[in-house]
């Protein structure tokens, strides 16, 4: 299982100032009785049911089918998506991809395709995008759960043109939709337009789709074994349902990290992963957070980071800045590139302390330096290592910290399944949209 250690929040490591004693742990303990009732009432309503629904053995109905469809037509998968319906997938894809993936040819991608995840709508990267692959060869998979995301929609028209001046009619046999069951302008269109589709559940909110078609489709499109995430995802939820705050790890995330903000003052959770593979793990976790959480005046501001990068960028003020952090380093036990490969033989004298190392050894031993320093200038932060960089442990770790961030919100006492504060922008854009016609 993913392992996480709590040693560098308590006061016996940190100092009474900004560390844990036992008597916040105490008091804590005496708010999640009702934060667990609330999770389980969230769990009844179907809010949560990010919780549940990889239980749901009709999830992968159709996927595997349809992806191997798409592994022998296509050269390219083009996922079309913002925000929830990107960050996951991609997590997924820099985790559990070969590194430079579209890079290799399609023998060393196993005959599957190259992946492109297209987050945003600058306009040059689009165009250029379009202009590198042949659509003929792509399949577009659009995700919106609304079917009205601007941006998402206004990629899809433009793809649609270049598929039409390709394919002439049969330009929908490129495309894929994953949305709601029933309405939404997508829904429509692949009615319509009979395109192949799969849903995505009315009630699962976009930061916690991942483990949904979302994320399942074209994840098992590149040969990401989604079973085994799957697996990984359930066996974290069975483990979190567990009341005992020793004991449940999503519980201990998530109400720390409100202890941290509401009682010791530290405002902002930054993420560091020690892992290229995990980087976008950081980015994930940066929206579950804060979309979740940011809302009447409370929450905490996530923030990214990277190591051993932004040891050389960022930690100087982490080190001796505002003591108003806490931080999760993430980390894994055994890289899977051989030691072999990466290892350091007969170095300069000056850099003997390098001898018989490989890479690996180097940045771990680089995270727990970092993570030691700061305990020694009491700034908590805690560890989370994947024993391996693989799809069971993924799972185990969109569970934990998305079961992790529903528990901060029953204490914050705010609904952590909505975006209120996001609406007003949507509304503006399409205004200023209408008025420049």
């Amino acid at each position: 299982m993913l392992k996480l250690e709590f040693d560098n929040l308590m006061a016996e490591t940190i100092g009474p100032e900004n560390g844990l004693q036992s008597s916040d742990l105490e008091r804590i303990d005496k708010l999640l009785p009702s934060a667990h009732n609330q999770l389980n009432s969230w769990r009844k309503t179907g809010d949560a049911l990010f919780y549940d629904v990889v239980f749901d053995r009709n999830l992968l109905q159709g996927i595997a089918e349809k992806a191997e469809w798409v592994v022998s037509r296509f050269e390219n998968v083009v996922v079309l998506g913002i925000g929830g319906s990107a960050l996951g997938l991609r997590c997924l894809a820099g985790a559990l991809l070969p590194p430079f993936w579209n890079l290799q040819d399609r023998t060393r991608r196993n005959g599957r395709p190259r992946l492109f995840v297209c987050d945003n709508i600058d306009p040059e990267s689009f165009a250029s995008l379009l202009d590198l692959i042949d659509v003929k060869k792509t399949c577009f998979v659009v995700i919106s759960k609304s079917g009205r995301t601007t941006e998402t929609a206004a990629q899809l028209f433009i793809a649609v043109e270049r598929l039409k001046k390709a394919l002439g009619n049969n330009w929908g046999e490129n495309v894929v939709a994953i949305t709601d069951p029933e309405s939404g302008e997508l829904r429509k269109l692949a009615r319509e337009e009979k395109l192949a589709s799969f849903d995505i559940p009315p009630k699962l909110g976009g930061r916690y789709s991942v483990m949904c078609p979302v994320g399942l489709f074209p994840a098992a499109c590149v040969g990401i074994d989604v079973w085994a995430l799957l697996s990984g995802a359930r066996e974290m939820a069975k483990r979190c349902e567990k009341k005992s705050l020793s004991e449940n790890p999503a519980y201990q995330i998530g109400s720390y990290h409100f202890w941290f903000d509401t009682q010791k003052h530290k405002h902002m959770s930054v993420m560091i992963p020690y892992s290229d593979g995990l980087m976008l793990a950081a980015d994930w976790y940066a929206q579950l957070w804060a979309e979740s959480l940011g809302k009447e005046g409370k929450g905490q501001t996530p923030i990214k980071a990277l190591g051993a990068t932004d040891q050389h960028s960022q930690v100087q003020l982490y080190m001796q800045g505002p003591a108003d952090k806490v931080f999760t380093f993430v980390g894994t036990d055994s890289f899977r590139t051989k030691a072999k490969t990466t290892k350091i033989a007969n170095p300069p004298e000056y850099f003997s302390y390098l001898s018989d190392h490989d890479l690996g050894s180097i940045l771990k031993a680089e995270q727990r330096a970092t993570s030691r320093a700061l305990a020694q200038a009491k700034r908590p932060n805690i560890t989370v290592t994947l024993p391996t960089i693989d799809a069971q442990h993924m799972g185990q770790f969109f569970m934990v910290y998305e079961i992790a961030t529903a528990t901060a919100g029953a204490l914050y006492g705010i609904n952590p399944f909505d975006q209120p504060g996001v609406e007003l922008g949507k509304k503006l854009t399409r205004e200023i949209l209408s008025e420049g016609k």
